[in-house]
């Protein structure tokens, strides 16, 4: 993936993220059974899912028993928001979005698919990207609510502009990168909430999906908090 990405005729990330993992576009769009992959090759089918992981379980649930399936759903760590006229497709501004997407801030779309994660057939894939989010404004849209903005604006196109890492989940050691640094021994929500610099429920969620794969384990309680440990030779 290039630094600089042009917009492709479907939505761009989509479209970006299918031909950057599979360039061979006769590849693209094969029916399986009774879906449409995005891609098949010689490492099995890849979906690309941009919206929530969820709304993919019924159509992983009919590929897994068929073939390994690995899961893209992109992280946007860095965006710039451009803000298009769409009367005169004049740029009125550009500015750099406060949000930071996070492993972290996707723990609900990843832990939607927990009753899936121990199937040696599945691999979760997110890469890090830095993208532009084209807005529009000023036109009628039938957009669903969660696409346009408190501004009067809509999400026309995201386009990524440069990739800076991928995570990637097929192992259950692989969850391992999920444990922040600096973990104290001993650890509630909040400790490891503050040592990954996210919400308590996003925390929550992931020291569950860690014990799911035993990589963290509960120790009892003080009070009403509950306390959990990293198994000994599990490292933060």
């Amino acid at each position: 993936m290039t630094n600089s990405i042009g917009t492709l005729k479907e939505k761009s990330l989509h479209a970006v993220l299918k031909w950057y993992y599979e360039p061979d576009g006769s590849r693209h769009e094969i029916p399986v059974g009774d879906y449409i992959a995005d891609i098949v090759g010689e490492n099995g089918i890849i979906e690309i899912q941009t919206r929530g992981l969820s709304h993919l379980k019924p159509k992983l649930s009919g590929l897994l028993g068929l073939c390994r399936v690995t899961v893209v759903h992109p992280i946007i760590a860095s965006r710039r928001i451009i803000s298009v006229d769409g009367n005169t497709g004049e740029v009125i501004s550009v500015r750099k979005s406060p949000k930071h997407e996070t492993i972290y801030t996707e723990m609900r779309e990843l832990y939607s698919l927990r009753g899936m994660l121990a199937d040696s057939n599945l691999t979760l894939k997110f890469p890090i990207l830095t993208t532009d989010e084209y807005r529009t404004f000023g036109v009628k849209t039938n957009r669903r609510k969660k696409q346009r903005t408190r501004l009067g604006e809509y999400i026309s196109d995201i386009v990524p502009t440069e990739l800076t890492g991928e995570i990637t989940l097929s192992e259950a050691t692989d969850y391992s990168l999920l444990l922040p640094d600096g973990l104290p021994e001993v650890f509630g929500a909040a400790e490891f909430a503050s040592s990954a610099g996210t919400g308590a429920a996003n925390a929550r969620m992931t020291i569950n999906l860690l014990i799911n794969t035993g990589l963290v384990r509960k120790t009892g309680k003080e009070g009403n908090r509950i306390l959990y440990c990293l198994p000994q030779g599990t490292e933060s």
